[in-house]
């Protein structure tokens, strides 16, 4: 080009950088432009897909054999959706309407095929609609998405594996229980929760029985959850001999068991504070009469949140009302007793408030 002719290397090297990044931005621009239509383009696609599918899937069932038109591809995503969301309300179950119409379309088939999309949404929606088909068949299609690094997606198939096959699905599911540190556990003890706790309650046992010190409190959390029965024991001997601290603040707070009371109230006057403090909470949800004397002894402990756990717990004894409460602190000489009670009373007349 004239223009560079004559220029020193460094111009001319300075002008091809600016045409080369003027052309990236372009190109750059038609590829985001290009993508926000199809982006448009699906979403007027699944809008068409729900809209057509939503009065067959949530009509009067005598009506859906005689009006079901073919589901295609195109529409496979939109229907999908729709599926999943009128399977919401059942918790994990489903209808014979609602089993009726995937037959109809051969909806199984079909979701295989969207599980191998590229598209992370496919496979999520794929997944969870095959726990709502639960057939057995896809037992081993969703199976290799179980150590899936996603957790969502892991997550997902563990749902679908524990709809298809219980049994089955509590065998894999357990062990990776153990290795997923990256799953909610709140997805997790949901699950667990929906499942059958005969099935579950064992193998989870089991697990939390050769667990490590890492990974038993988290188990013992779920077992408590699924099977209060099986949890019972291991929390009394973990309370009674672990020197760990997290492990007894989770077993004091999964523990349901008033029988197992004694090992808590030796444990008011623990020397490390979180689990004094824990041991007053768990007291408050199961004590029984007379444990208000234990409960008021701690109000001048020199933690303060001791102190407030303990008096709150006084409060959710049942048979404390806040009269009572006004009494206890009318007894005591200590300003910090009296101060507390004072502040635990003032948040119930607040929580009352409209």
């Amino acid at each position: 080009m004239k223009i560079l002719v004559g220029a020193a290397p460094i111009v001319e090297f300075a002008f091809w950088l600016g045409v080369a990044v003027l052309a990236m931005t372009f190109v750059m621009l038609v590829v985001t432009i290009v993508m926000r239509q199809l982006a448009r383009r699906r979403e007027r696609v699944d809008a068409h897909a729900a809209a057509l599918w939503t009065p067959i899937v949530v009509a009067v069932p005598d009506r859906a054999a005689t009006e079901m038109p073919k589901l295609t591809d195109r529409d496979l995503f939109g229907f999908t959706r729709v599926w999943n969301e009128v399977h919401e309300p059942l918790h994990g179950g489903t209808t014979e309407h609602l089993a009726r119409i995937a037959r109809a379309v051969g909806l199984e088939q079909h979701l295989h095929r969207l599980l191998r999309s590229a598209i992370f949404s496919h496979r999520v929606v794929a997944l969870i609609a095959l726990g709502h088909v639960a057939s057995k068949e896809s037992f081993a299609h969703v199976l290799p998405y179980l150590d899936d690094q996603s957790p969502i997606t892991s997550l997902c198939a563990a749902r679908a594996l524990m709809q298809i096959d219980p049994a089955r699905a509590t065998v894999q599911l357990v062990p990776r229980i153990v290795q997923r540190s990256d799953w909610s556990q709140g997805s997790i003890a949901t699950i667990l929760q929906d499942s059958d706790a005969a099935i579950v309650s064992a193998p989870l046992t089991e697990a939390t029985l050769r667990a490590n010190a890492e990974t038993a409190p988290r188990l013992i959390r779920f077992l408590a959850a699924v099977s209060p029965a099986s949890a019972a024991p291991i929390i009394r001997e973990a309370i009674r001999s672990s020197t760990d601290g997290r492990m007894v603040s989770t077993c004091l707070q999964v523990m349901s068991d008033p029988a197992d009371l004694d090992y808590v109230r030796l444990l008011l006057s623990n020397p490390r504070w979180h689990i004094r403090m824990q041991a007053a909470v768990t007291l408050g949800r199961l004590g029984v009469s007379g444990d208000e004397r234990r409960l008021t002894a701690m109000l001048t402990d020199s933690q303060w949140w001791v102190r407030y756990r303990a008096a709150r717990a006084l409060l959710n004894l049942r048979f404390v009302s806040s009269e009572q409460m006004r009494r206890i602190q009318q007894a005591q000489t200590d300003a910090y007793a009296r101060d507390i009670i004072s502040h635990v009373l003032a948040e119930r007349t607040a929580a009352a408030l409209p």
